[in-house]
């Protein structure tokens, strides 16, 4: 049996520090970061109406919900109190469809959304990573299931996520093998796909201004100032080249300015524009940088698990040696290990975790499946509740000495 006195210091621990968490993040100044960004495309509906936004580009979604409460609110409190209720809605999710009953579930989810802080910024990452989260979690439910089952929640996140962010090209991997996975054991049932096909139609539809002007979708998009040729793969690349140098520190991005000036001095050849460019651009670094980044996945993600991304590794090795294949009962740990390399190796810089929240909140859910199984030695989740504790403790001492 669990130690109990362990269990009510890990829910005071982390209920404490999410209502730490909630003042500090939300009580920043605002338009930090990208947060200006959807400041400036709130700004742009409000003053010039939303056909304009579309052919700018803006991420549809994510200002539906935001603009009836810019209406009534500051934008800024507008943009992060919709993170806020998303995250209420997630709960629901999890509460609700997937029947997560146990507030130890919960006190793990609140500690993650507190350790990361980008749930309480102002910009759409929240929208995309629940429902990316949505998406997988549903993914492996439907697969452990032992008839067909609804596709409805499964296909409305990841319309949603689809017209969110661009950043869904790169989950393109585990979004394939999650279809093919439901394919080939025939889990699905097609015709609640209904409600996903009516949503990819609406927002084809609300797309429409930027598909006669852009001939693309509507993205949110970080453009580089008009005078400046360089991008952002040229941009990243060059960072790590500084930082190789020992001339930038880790985890920083030169200016656009000083980019563009690194080009103009040695040609325009002297960087790579894409991606594909860049990982055959130089193969050793390419190698280099990716055991680097993996590592600082494995080491940084764990600051915002405790135990569980081992844990969830651990459990997809043992599996993988076992079947000697990829298995559709664990394809939640396939997803976390597939986007950790997948990021490792295109990003020539520092990886940011936000990117990789969609599956580690899915790994979180996929744990606490694992532990109502009983497939969870107790000491472990016991050791696991410790070490959230310890780094809810630790969080919560780095927010106190920046108040």
């Amino acid at each position: 049996m669990i130690n109990k006195p362990i269990v009510s210091i890990f829910r005071i621990s982390t209920v404490t520090y999410l209502l730490l968490a909630l003042y500090y993040f939300l009580s920043k100044q605002s338009g930090g970061g990208d947060e200006a960004l959807f400041l400036n495309d709130l700004q742009l509906i409000l003053n010039s109406g939303w056909s304009a936004a579309i052919q700018k580009g803006i991420s549809i979604p994510y200002m539906i919900l935001v603009y009836p409460l810019s209406l009534l609110l500051e934008p800024y409190i507008a943009l992060r109190l919709v993170n806020v209720f998303l995250l209420g809605g997630l709960v629901l999710y999890f509460y609700k469809v997937r029947s997560f009953t146990q507030f130890n579930f919960y006190a793990l989810l609140f500690f993650f959304y507190s350790t990361v802080g980008y749930f309480l910024a102002g910009t759409n990452d929240a929208l995309f990573i629940i429902c990316l989260v949505i998406f997988l979690v549903e993914t492996q439910a439907i697969l452990t299931t032992s008839q067909k089952a609804s596709l409805a929640w499964w296909g409305s996140s990841l319309a949603i996520a689809f017209f969110t962010r661009e950043l869904i090209i790169v989950f393109v991997p585990v979004i394939l093998l999650a279809i093919y996975f439901i394919l080939k054991n025939k889990k699905g049932r097609l015709q609640s796909l209904l409600i996903p096909a009516a949503i990819v139609v609406l927002f084809i539809v609300l797309n429409i201004p930027s598909l006669r002007e852009n001939h693309s979708l509507s993205y949110d998009k970080k453009l580089p100032p008009n005078a400046i040729t360089a991008n952002w793969v040229q941009r990243q690349y060059y960072a790590q080249l500084l930082v190789n140098e020992g001339k930038l520190a880790n985890y920083n991005h030169p200016n656009w300015q000083q980019t563009q000036q690194y080009l103009e001095v040695n040609g325009a050849a002297s960087l790579p524009r894409t991606i594909p460019e860049a990982l055959i651009f130089n193969p050793k670094m390419t190698i280099k940088e990716f055991f680097k980044d993996f590592l600082f996945i494995a080491l940084y993600g764990s600051r915002q698990l405790g135990l569980i991304l081992a844990i969830v590794l651990l459990i997809f090795l043992k599996r993988f040696v076992k079947d000697r294949k990829f298995s559709s009962e664990v394809f939640i740990p396939t997803a976390v290990l597939t986007m950790a390399a997948v990021f490792g190796l295109i990003i020539m810089s520092f990886v940011e975790l936000r990117w990789l929240g969609p599956v580690f909140v899915a790994a979180i859910a996929y744990f606490y499946d694992l532990i109502e199984k009983g497939k969870i030695p107790r000491l472990l989740i016991q050791a696991n509740y410790v070490v959230i504790t310890l780094l809810s403790w630790y969080g919560m001492y780095g927010m106190i000495t920046k108040i």
